[in-house]
């Protein structure tokens, strides 16, 4: 069983030093962001996000738990979209920790989350995904994610 914890201020000082290097990463990779800004530009978005921290409105963060083992298996960001007509909560990131990987914790999550919230009256539940990434997109389409729309770029230089 999978128990999601609020995250403690502790986890979230960990969470931005291992999401904040990827996240200006993948921006790089995917063609948006030179590497000579990359890391400030992330860290600015992340700031401005978070303007208050793990208890920002309208951002919920949670570290994630096997009940069964009692052991962190990892991490999960989503955030409420009010402007919608209907309840719709925006996964921004969730990963499982690297010795947790292959063992099935990526569905189990995705299952528990939705189940969730259902509870608390959510309707839809997005995400955004770098095309690069095959194997979350087969992950996410397993789990009965679709595509909504797809981005595409071509680069001139």
């Amino acid at each position: 069983m999978i128990r999601f914890e609020p995250m403690s201020d502790a986890d979230f000082q960990m969470y931005l030093r291992k999401v904040i290097p990827e996240y200006a990463t993948e921006y790089v990779h995917a063609g948006s962001w030179h590497p000579d800004e990359a890391m400030a530009r992330a860290r600015d978005q992340f700031q401005r996000i978070f303007s208050r921290g793990p208890q920002t409105p309208n951002q919920t963060l949670y570290t994630l738990w096997d009940t069964e083992k009692n052991v962190k298996i990892g991490m999960l960001w989503y955030t409420l979209d009010v402007s919608r007509k209907r309840k719709t909560v925006f996964l921004s990131d969730f990963f499982i920790f690297m010795e947790f990987h292959g063992k099935g914790y990526e569905e189990l999550v995705l299952t528990s989350l939705e189940a969730e919230l259902r509870a608390a009256s959510i309707e839809r539940m997005e995400l955004n995904l770098f095309w690069h990434n095959t194997s979350e997109r087969e992950m996410y389409q397993k789990t009965g994610f679709a595509p909504v729309s797809v981005y595409y770029g071509k680069d001139l230089s």
